[in-house]
């Protein structure tokens, strides 16, 4: 009989430029694995905890913080999301999908000109997702889609600023990260998300015999 766990769990990772469709691709997908029997757990960073919120607070003047100082908060945050919500929830045997990771760091804090290894070499505590996607989107539709938002992230509004940022997460393509079409429609992207989890994770086919693991 199915569990709905899976042995060691399996790490989502849904990332993009703000207006790329993250959150709502994170739903959509948390609720088909649900429906499949499979026990879920969604995420983002900035998490609710006290790094994240310290975050949110100095996004409101982001232009007043030092590169330096805002990718050591979110290396603090990220080390608590890791100790505290993404590696209990693996080791039960869980999916976790995650809005947002290391990533977006790369993406964001490189674009302010943070050297990406540097970045790289201070995420060593960091669990490595089985699976990312990228949702990409142009800077002008993902701007178009946030501009009703309330203004968080000033430097959201900076188009230069964003193609870097689109640019970097494009480099980061290989064949565990995964680049989508976020032009398209909100089912279209799922589907096509779909298709490519099943590739890495068989459970969700209908007939290859596999039975969830405790």
């Amino acid at each position: 009989m199915k569990s709905g766990k899976i042995k060691k769990g399996f790490f989502i990772v849904i990332e993009g430029i703000d207006g790329a469709g993250k959150s709502t691709q994170v739903e959509m997908l948390a609720k088909k694995l649900k429906r499949k029997g499979l026990e879920v757990v969604t995420l983002r960073e900035p998490t609710e905890g006290k790094w994240g919120q310290k975050i949110r607070q100095l996004s409101r003047r982001r232009g007043s913080v030092e590169p330096e100082k805002e990718l050591e908060l979110f290396i603090k945050d990220r080390k608590e999301n890791v100790v505290k919500n993404i590696k209990p929830a693996l080791r039960a045997g869980k999916v976790v999908i995650l809005d947002r990771y290391y990533y977006s760091t790369l993406a964001y804090q490189g674009a302010r000109g943070i050297s990406l290894e540097k970045i790289r070499n201070l995420h060593k505590f960091a669990v490595v997702p089985d699976i990312v996607f990228i949702i990409d989107v142009p800077v002008k539709l993902g701007l178009s889609r946030i501009k009703d938002r309330p203004v968080i992230y000033r430097l959201f509004e900076d188009k230069d600023y964003l193609q870097k940022v689109r640019k970097i997460f494009l480099s980061l393509q290989d064949s565990e990260c995964l680049v989508i079409d976020g032009r398209r429609q909100a089912k279209e992207i799922h589907h096509e998300i779909w298709a490519k989890l099943k590739e890495k994770l068989p459970i969700l086919s209908p007939n290859n015999g596999h039975c969830f693991s405790l």
